[in-house]
């Protein structure tokens, strides 16, 4: 029992370090880009989009090189479903309706659609391998490219962030070294916190007898989800909805694409029963929901009351695999 107690203890502790210090990560990253003339468009599309999906990543190739790869898929699966029924839940209930734009609806939504679909399809019969990783990150290229390309599109969206950020980038921001040490030590945190995270999974797993991916497909995407609720209500709040349905979009497609895509690199990504059978299943359909709850272009109070009661139906039938 004092095993448990303090692999849990390491799994809270780990998982907290890994959002800070993916967070500083991320805002040195950004810093580095801006001092360099990066247009903040483009950062935004890149590092800051991939820097929410950082600590899944760095945990799933690590998760991988200690021959627990089932731990991947179900961290992007339960990622995802966080995303589209919590966060855009929550951003619904506490903030009001969203209004979610055009431009989202007739192009993001149908992508993210896609990969959900082609997730499945990958490991119908088999684990996520190399070539598959390799599809998966061509896909997420294209959709980086296509984006900056047809970056007018979401200037609706993010007019006055824009607009901030070029206010911003007229002052031409610096990074001094203390910049430089901050992307490199966060970096070095963010491996470190990872690591002991994986291990803490697997000690949890051992003592209670179940499957690695049943904790990383609930508590460590509830709470890697933390911070994109906090973005998608203060976005809300801001009256700058869409901003909430980019950051859950754009989360999803890095999970699906990216997550998936590098770690099979290292080897096969393994699907157990319980994540091709139910969780797999699940996002797709959620993702198929949420796509037809989005063609008003409103996501509703109520809707997003639905969404949550879906979120905590999800968590317990989760337990029936236990």
């Amino acid at each position: 029992m004092v095993d448990v107690v303090t692999s849990a203890a390491l799994f809270v502790v780990s998982l907290a370090v890994l959002l800070v210090a993916s967070d500083a990560f991320t805002s040195a990253a950004e810093r580095i880009g801006l001092s360099f003339g990066i247009s903040p468009f483009v950062i935004g599309v890149t590092i800051v989009a991939g820097g929410t999906s950082l600590p899944e990543l760095v945990s799933s190739m690590l998760a991988v090189s200690q021959g627990a790869s089932e731990i991947v898929m179900g961290s992007v699966v339960g990622s995802n479903v966080s995303n589209m029924l919590l966060v855009l839940g929550i951003a619904a209930v506490v903030g009001g309706d969203i209004r979610v734009i055009r431009e989202l609806v007739e192009v993001d939504l149908p992508l993210l659609v896609a990969s959900a679909v082609f997730l499945i399809l990958a490991v119908w019969n088999s684990p996520f391998s190399w070539y598959e990783g390799i599809l998966a990150l061509a896909a997420l290229a294209v959709y980086v490219h296509f984006t900056i390309s047809e970056k007018d599109r979401y200037v609706d969206m993010l007019v006055e962030e824009l607009v901030e950020d070029e206010h911003d980038a007229e002052q031409q921001p610096t990074a001094d070294a203390k910049t430089y040490a901050l992307l490199v030590v966060s970096m070095g945190v963010v491996f470190g916190a990872a690591y002991v995270l994986v291990e803490s999974i697997i000690d949890i797993s051992g003592s209670l007898g179940i499957g690695t991916e049943l904790i990383a497909i609930s508590a460590v995407a509830l709470g890697t989800s933390l911070p994109e609720v906090v973005v998608s209500v203060m976005a809300v709040r801001r009256e700058l909805p869409g901003l909430a349905v980019g950051n859950v979009l754009g989360s999803n497609l890095f999970n699906s694409f990216l997550v998936t895509g590098v770690p099979s690199f290292i080897g096969d990504l393994a699907v157990p029963n319980s994540i091709r059978g139910y969780g797999l299943p699940v996002m797709v359909l959620v993702t198929v929901l949420y796509f037809f709850i989005t063609q008003d272009r409103e996501i509703t109070r109520s809707e997003g009351t639905i969404l949550l009661l879906l979120y905590v139906l999800f968590i317990m039938n989760l337990g029936t695999l236990l």
